[in-house]
């Protein structure tokens, strides 16, 4: 279920507003060298746990709540059930091809308690925005605007991105607060020290060590449980045949793309870097044993057989603290900041009178 409710809109802004307000930029491409595709993204998102194409459910504030017409109360601001009710059906009917029908109660259960806990947090949070009197300026909303332009695709225009995902400007406006409530949480303690910096470093050595690579690109013609011997003799002289040709002159590349059965054949067979683990053991073997240029003998995998050649090398390496220091410190502070907001959300709601009329 958790797998077709995506992520609200009101979430995604909240996050890009309180991640890059704090320094860390445009979001980069995660992987061993850098820590700083951070864990705020999931602790962040998951605390709030909003929807992303529903627009808040309209609020009410009687002076008594009837129990009937209500789903959640938070200090006495309301949900109605009717709200919830047409915020359901709306989600229910974008995944109404996507969700099995034996599912589909568990669909609109799950996603009536995603949209009743969104309206809390956002509502705990508007609250304690005003309780504080915190508010935001034009330049403050010119920047976070202009930090959402910078990371969107740029033949989109920022209007559209807001329209296609229903965000206001009273969520972005939400968002700057709610970054400002972190701050005043956190204060000065979010920012890393030396010390720290230096301990991550050291007690995570593995994400900062490349493995060996190597750059190969291949020919393959596949072999099937199901070929006859004869079959099998005729792919095996075919690939034997395809690699006499590059021995003889021809260009790898275009034997690749006239004769390959992989998909890599659109790139002349290139697979770019590969590390080990990462291809069949026969594979691996052939690849890492030889020599740069060489068109090695015809290597048989559970896929086929194969024509390697080895286009280049990148030995293991280490990054050195000074290369990704300043990459740790976004990393570190933005998980104190998390942590912050985590214990902010669960103070409130310890102080808040939330009242769950629906189930």
């Amino acid at each position: 279920m958790n797998k077709i409710l995506i992520k609200s809109a009101l979430t995604v802004v909240l996050f890009s507003l309180i991640a890059t307000t704090f320094g860390c930029g445009k979001q980069e491409e995660a992987n061993k060298k850098h820590p700083q595709q951070t864990q705020q993204n999931a602790q962040t998102e998951s605390s709030l746990g909003m929807d992303k194409t529903m627009s808040t459910p309209p609020i009410i504030e009687p002076k008594q709540v009837d129990p009937k017409d209500v789903a959640v109360s938070v200090d006495g601001i309301a949900l109605k059930k009717d709200d919830l009710s047409k915020g359901v059906k709306a989600k229910m009917k974008l995944y109404k091809d996507k969700i099995p029908a034996d599912k589909k109660k568990e669909a609109q259960d799950g996603l009536k308690k995603q949209l009743m806990e969104e309206f809390v947090l956002r509502t705990l949070l508007t609250n304690e925005t005003n309780n504080k009197k915190i508010g935001v300026t034009d330049k403050e909303m010119h920047a976070a605007i202009n930090q959402i332009k910078a990371n969107i695709p740029p033949e989109k225009t920022i209007d559209d991105f807001l329209r296609e995902n229903n965000i206001r400007r009273e969520d972005i406006a939400l968002g700057i607060k709610i970054r400002k409530l972190v701050e005043m949480e956190t204060g000065k303690k979010s920012k890393p020290t030396e010390k720290e910096i230096s301990k991550f470093f050291t007690d995570n050595k593995e994400k900062f060590t490349t493995q060996d690579s190597v750059h190969v690109r291949h020919i393959l013609v596949t072999i099937d449980a199901k070929d006859d011997e004869k079959m099998k003799a005729e792919k095996k002289a075919r690939i034997e045949s395809l690699r006499k040709q590059i021995l003889e002159g021809a260009d790898f590349a275009e034997i690749a793309k006239n004769n390959s059965d992989c998909p890599s054949k659109e790139n002349g067979g290139d697979l770019g870097e590969i590390k080990k683990g990462q291809t069949v053991k026969p594979f691996e073997d052939a690849a890492f044993s030889q020599e740069i240029n060489q068109i090695g003998p015809v290597v048989t995998t559970e896929f086929g057989h194969h024509v390697i050649q080895v286009l280049g090398r990148s030995p293991a390496k280490t990054v050195k603290l000074e290369e990704v220091k300043d990459k740790i410190a976004i990393y570190l502070e933005q998980q104190k900041q998390a942590e912050a907001f985590s214990k902010m959300t669960a103070r409130l709601r310890k102080n808040a009178v939330i009242i769950y009329y629906e189930n």
